[in-house]
């Protein structure tokens, strides 16, 4: 449901042994390296375990891949049976004919296997047997199978035996009466869980390999996730594959924390999710999950449900939000005499949700009257307080300026239509939510791609767009912005629809290090430009490369060849981003800086 939302080809955290979604841990290489070798090295067997989930059937999967093309492999999926089935299925993978009927003995099975054998040895092929969930052996199936691996020449084993396993057939293997099958093990590897570290790499190889090259998983979530799922694989799929279900139901751009916790009740239940997070209290999970489940259809990016409340929209629209006219600015500082105007308190809000009643939107605060604070106090009246036995120095009492006050945001959801309306008209796009709900995928009709991306002030400024983000102003107090002109003293914000001037210390201390910015996209560009491609975007590449280096290229290359692949590095490295040629959101990014005159940029504005 949710692939063509993100951008999918397909789904990235399916429980299925995909071998392409194999992510290469360190363990996992090993992993496949000792069953390689342990088939090479013509030894009797090759043994695999890990818990339920760490991949052990997908490693297998990506085993068969990397065999030679003179193996013939079988492989043994529900090894509980009789000695008499397990040969007899044994003889069906191999395509064994065989006798059928009940009487079958087992010497019957084992003389054709041991015929083929030998035939296909003589032929130079070499056979491997992969039995799965082999701790559902049983003593005697065991017993068998180490029997087997008797069939040998002077020189070589016949038969290369791979067991793969649950913890317990270790256990199984320890018996006494099993010592000579554990003796003939030439190889062994047990699966543990993903480390920490590895957790954002296996989120973003999934993805990846689905056709998503953005993250929508954030720090937060991420440590969420490992908590719940305690680094199992399987765990971290179906737990995400739900997130992303509920991410879309939302219509959100990421995984919240609130969203996992969700998830994690769903697909374990109410107390499985408590136990697996290492919660002590209920009802913290259960009020993160009802807060998910009330921010559905939030502003941003599932605007569309939310404005379908006609009291709403009603609202909205005489607020004016979707007018097409220029946006307001700040308004005046009242006169020192007068009072400030008084404003209706808004009606309370559950945190996180996107809806409220008409009457809750009308009496919405209005910001500061002065983005500086409330008007200094009358003069006049502070010396009317001074009674004579006060002593008043010289010179005469002098106002303070005031220190820079936030303005109020009762509507984190309205703040975000205001913002994004802001960016795009920077881009001179006309945006309503209610007929684009969903950000990104309009953006991108107007030749416009989103970037999501974290870093400091310093780097934002250095990629020079402007940008909407949630800023923490203190006492747990988030608002959305948009940041149209920043410098090192100060930026330039629309905050509800109104411009706010900021000082660069106060914007710094707000700063949460998340973003959304839009970028130019290039002809044909729909992925980050690699080595050795070719097409629009690599035309379009060499074009902007000339331009910067002032050649003169009448016919653009098509091809990203290495004499480019150098120019483009020297770039990368003059403008401080990683070096390693690939044209990504943030190299074209610099490159139309530098090559194109008709972009919004953050430096662009006069503060």
């Amino acid at each position: 449901m949710y692939n063509s939302y993100f951008g999918l080809t397909e789904s990235p955290f399916s429980i299925a042994p995909n071998p392409r979604y194999l992510y290469q841990s360190e363990q996992h290489q090993e992993a496949l390296a000792h069953l390689l070798y342990g088939i090479s090295s013509n030894g009797g067997f090759v043994l695999l375990t890990g818990e339920v989930g760490t991949g052990k059937t997908t490693v297998c999967r990506c085993l068969l891949e990397q065999l030679p093309e003179n193996t013939d492999v079988a492989v043994i999926l529900n090894p509980k049976a009789t000695v008499e089935e397990l040969l007899a299925a044994l003889c069906d993978e191999l395509g064994i004919a065989y006798p059928q009927g009940e009487h079958v003995r087992s010497k019957t099975y084992i003389d054709l296997i041991n015929r083929h054998l030998l035939e296909t040895h003589a032929r130079g092929r070499n056979t491997v047997l992969i039995i799965d969930e082999a701790q559902n052996l049983g003593v005697a199936l065991l017993e068998q199978i180490r029997l087997l691996t008797n069939l040998e020449t002077n020189e070589s084993k016949l038969l290369q035996m791979v067991l793969v396993g649950q913890p317990e057939l270790l256990e199984l293997l320890a018996r006494p009466e099993l010592r000579q099958l554990s003796q003939r093990i030439t190889a062994r590897f047990h699966l543990g869980a993903l480390p920490r570290k590895d957790l954002e790499s296996y989120i973003v190889h999934r993805l990846s390999v689905a056709g998503l090259d953005r993250p929508i998983f954030p720090a937060k979530t991420l440590k969420r996730l490992y908590k719940l799922s305690g680094g199992i694989p399987r765990v971290i799929n179906i737990l995400c594959d739900r997130a992303l279900l509920g991410t879309f139901v939302q219509r959100d751009n990421r995984v919240e924390v609130a969203t996992l916790v969700k998830a994690a009740r769903e697909v374990f239940g109410d107390e499985a999710a408590v136990r697996l997070s290492g919660g002590d209290n209920r009802r913290w999970i259960l009020g993160l999950s009802v807060a998910a489940g009330l921010a559905a259809w939030v502003i941003g990016f599932g605007v569309a449900a939310w404005v379908s409340d006609e009291t709403r929209l009603d609202s909205l629209v005489q607020l004016d939000l979707f007018a097409a006219e220029p946006l307001a600015s700040s308004e005046p500082v009242p006169a020192p005499h007068s009072e400030p105007e008084r404003t209706l308190e808004p009606a309370p809000r559950t945190e996180g949700s996107g809806v409220q009643n008409s009457e809750s939107v009308m009496a919405q605060p209005s910001l500061p009257q002065s983005v500086s604070g409330r008007p200094a106090a009358d003069p006049e009246v502070a010396l009317a307080m001074i009674t004579p036995e006060t002593e008043v120095d010289a010179p005469a009492l002098t106002t303070m300026p005031e220190p820079f006050r936030w303005p109020r945001q009762a509507d984190g959801d309205l703040g975000m239509v205001h913002a994004y309306r802001a960016m795009f008209a920077a881009w001179h796009v006309d945006y309503d939510p209610r007929q684009n709900p969903v950000v990104c995928r309009f953006a991108e009709s107007q030749g416009l791609g989103c970037l999501f991306s974290s870093g400091d002030l310093p780097s934002l400024q250095a990629l020079n767009r402007p940008v909407v983000a949630s800023l923490n102003t203190g006492g747990g107090k988030t608002i959305q912005a948009a940041i149209m002109a920043l410098n090192d003293e100060r930026g330039s914000l629309i905050i509800d629809g109104k411009r706010v001037e900021v000082p660069y210390s106060e914007l710094e201390q707000a700063w949460a290090g998340s973003y959304t910015m839009f970028w130019r996209l290039p002809p044909g560009y729909a992925a980050p430009i690699w080595p050795g491609s070719s097409g629009g975007a690599v035309e379009w590449l060499s074009q902007a490369m000339a331009q910067l280096n002032g050649d003169v290229q009448l016919v653009a290359r098509n091809s990203y060849d290495s004499s480019m692949v150098q120019k483009v590095r020297f770039f990368q490295m003059r403008q401080g981003l990683t070096v390693d040629g690939v044209v990504g959101p943030k190299t074209a990014i610099h490159l139309n800086t530098q090559t194109r005159k008709d972009l919004p940029l953050l430096s662009s504005e006069g503060l």
